[in-house]
């Protein structure tokens, strides 16, 4: 594998697994299809809301997860004692800023989210 391909299956690997779940998880809770006593509390709280209340909710429960991941991925960048490991290389030596892999056009949100 390439670099180029290492940092995408960790980019990949991160939306799908981290944003796009926890994404879904919000979408479940909101439309009241998670069972849990938790997921019915918070459908419960957000049922009180209009169409765009809720709209104004879910752009900032996806900020709050976009800004998250951004964090954790900046932590691997500031604290060279850690590290991640995708096929035995180390993305963050591998790229210019993890965080910045993000946002940017071609960035792994824009490229590999589905949400």
């Amino acid at each position: 594998m390439t670099d180029k391909d290492i940092l995408d299956d960790f980019g990949s690997a991160t939306m799908r697994m981290v944003r796009d779940r926890s994404l879904d998880k919000f979408e479940k809770i909101q439309l009241g299809t998670l069972k849990s006593q938790k997921g019915i509390e918070l459908h419960d709280l957000l049922s009180g809301f209009d169409e765009e209340q809720k709209n104004i909710i879910k752009y900032l429960v996806a900020e709050s997860i976009d800004n998250t991941i951004f964090n954790f991925l900046f932590m691997f960048e500031e604290d060279e004692d850690k590290n991640i490991l995708v096929s035995d290389v180390n993305v963050g030596e591998i790229s210019d800023g993890l965080s910045g892999e993000l946002f940017t056009e071609d960035g792994w949100i824009n490229r590999f989210s589905q949400k």
